[in-house]
């Protein structure tokens, strides 16, 4: 529903710019070179919704860290990791060598709630 509602939207600036339309899974990608070293919640994510994280380049370190679980996961080219980024703390741990841009695949909590014809202001 809220894939609909967005393209009851914005459907006239995806015809301009097709390559935003991500089809629904999420809305929203940021990207940041090498990661985000402090330990953090998203909380404008959904706490029902996955974010999916995936990286680029050729470098070592970087592990996923989730304190909470006491884990460090590698995310390599060509892997994609799902987390519940409202409601596991997380951070990622330094690179040590090399270069990556780390993408995170996202849904705003706002957007998501705003899915069921509830009024929703468009600034453009």
């Amino acid at each position: 529903r809220a894939n609909t509602r967005v393209h009851q939207y914005l459907g006239h600036k995806y015809q301009l710019r097709p390559n935003l339309d991500m089809g629904g899974p999420f809305f929203a990608i940021a990207a940041k070179e090498s990661g985000s070293g402090i330990v953090h919640i998203d909380w404008n994510d959904d706490r029902a919704l996955y974010a999916f994280v995936f990286a680029v380049g050729d470098w070592e370190g970087g592990e996923f860290c989730a304190p909470q679980l006491g884990i460090k996961i590698p995310v390599r080219p060509g892997q994609v990791l799902a987390v519940l980024a409202r409601v596991l703390a997380h951070f990622s741990a330094p690179v040590t060598s090399g270069h990556r841009i780390v993408f995170t695949c996202f849904t705003d909590r706002l957007l998501f709630r705003h899915r069921d014809n509830i009024p929703v202001v468009i600034l453009a």
